[in-house]
């Protein structure tokens, strides 16, 4: 028996993946990236046949006009899956309680009134969970005040990232630094106290209640479900009231010590297997491929590839400064993603890249590529990546592992059945 889903900020298709394996038919898909939609249609060319493909903002998708262009009724579709983007409730950079893109759930939400499907799952970052934005009563004036600051905040940063690859941070722009942050820190108190922060989780929660879903939520770890990636997701299962079964959240099948974190006391007993480590998602590639352009190692400078060599397996080279050579030593602040080795025979941390590539791989002297990272991730071996080279690593950095949304899928499946 087949299911229909909808999804937005559908990316490159890591979520699509895991929901068309288990019976899923695709009736709508956005995203506002042209690059995220080329991938998914060249890598799952059905979708043209089955779905409606919507390269708005979903700021700007009309809900009333959604079913009339998927040609399906209110209440018919069984998921709706929103891949929420995150950066506003990332734990990296500095957290505007104004971003615009803490905002996106409320459109989500309005899609899922006017669609009515029996599940709606959002995704998002667990950092979601702590997370704070100013309540819609917010004076327009305080809202300017917040973003000035968070402006100057981020221009601040650039600056000194700028310095510190000098060598110049001064006196002066030190005190500009706790100049800035105590002014951050009173006006969120200011804010705090005058009750116009709330928390997303909690709006989120009201919101759904509010149009008629039974919510809840839990912390996932990918590698549980088979991923070489250990990528925490915070999974939000909003329930249609007429369904009267319960959501049961996925089992864990891959655990050891490193990714007990989150784990659900009812699962401490299950028997699971040994994770999948990134050795194991890199022993799936065929490196004689010359005509795989995701596999194609960057160019690093020759200072880069050098300095690499001081990077133990597993380890950060923020821990090795002192051991470079002085025409090779960096801030401890230099980008996370190109001074961390990876661990062959462990779980990938998550996969972020910065400055366009990722982490040094386990044995050899560069950032693993955009299909070594694919591979972590959990993307077929045959999945072709669009865009250039710093628009493929970030769909593959922003991916749903596919194996964690099957797992997923297979829930929804079991809750669609009765």
């Amino acid at each position: 028996m087949s299911y229909t889903i909808f999804e937005t900020f559908v990316g490159a298709g890591g979520a699509h993946i895991g929901f068309c394996k288990n019976g899923f038919v695709s009736k709508y898909v956005n995203d506002i990236e042209a690059t995220c939609l080329e991938t998914l249609i060249y890598n799952n060319p059905d979708i043209k046949n089955t779905a409606y493909i919507d390269k708005n903002s979903i700021l700007d998708i009309n809900a009333k006009e959604l079913l009339t262009k998927t040609k399906m009724k209110k209440g018919e579709l069984d998921v709706f899956f929103g891949g929420i983007v995150c950066k506003g409730f990332s734990l990296a950079g500095e957290r505007s309680p104004n971003d615009e893109r803490n905002y996106f759930y409320h459109k989500q939400i309005e899609l899922v009134e006017e669609v009515q499907p029996k599940i709606s799952l959002i995704e998002n970052v667990p950092g979601i969970v702590n997370a704070k934005v100013l309540s819609q009563s917010t004076p327009i004036e305080i809202k300017q005040e917040v973003d000035e600051l968070w402006k100057e905040l981020e221009n601040f940063k650039g600056l000194k990232s700028k310095l510190r690859k000098e060598n110049n941070i001064t006196n002066e722009s030190e005190e500009k630094g706790k100049e800035l942050r105590r002014k951050k820190e009173l006006i969120l108190k200011r804010l705090k106290d005058d009750g116009y922060l709330v928390s997303v989780l909690d709006d989120i929660y009201v919101m759904y209640q509010n149009i008629g879903y039974k919510v809840s939520h839990k912390i996932l770890n990918s590698a549980w479900y088979g991923a070489s990636t250990k990528r925490e997701r915070i999974i939000i299962v909003a329930l249609r009231e007429d369904i009267e079964s319960e959501f049961k959240f996925p089992k864990p099948i891959y655990m050891d010590s490193s990714l007990m974190r989150n784990l659900d006391k009812k699962w401490c007993d299950l028997e699971f297997k040994k994770p999948k480590t990134v050795n194991d998602a890199l022993s799936l590639i065929d490196y004689n491929n010359i005509e795989d352009i995701d596999n194609k190692p960057m160019n690093h400078a020759p200072k880069t590839v050098e300095r690499f060599k001081y990077i133990p397996e597993g380890e950060s080279i923020a821990k090795h400064i002192e051991t470079l050579p002085s025409h090779l030593k960096i801030s401890k602040f230099y980008s996370r993603g190109s001074t961390m080795r990876l661990h062959g025979d462990k779980p990938s941390p998550t996969l972020v890249p910065g400055h366009s590539n990722f982490p040094v791989h386990p044995k050899e002297h560069r950032s693993i590529s955009v299909r070594e990272a694919s591979m972590i991730t959990g993307f077929p071996i045959d999945y072709k990546f669009f865009g250039s080279h710093s628009k493929r690593c970030e769909h593959v950095g922003n991916a749903v592992p596919p194996q964690l949304s099957s797992a997923l899928a297979r829930s929804c499946k079991e809750l669609l059945a009765y």
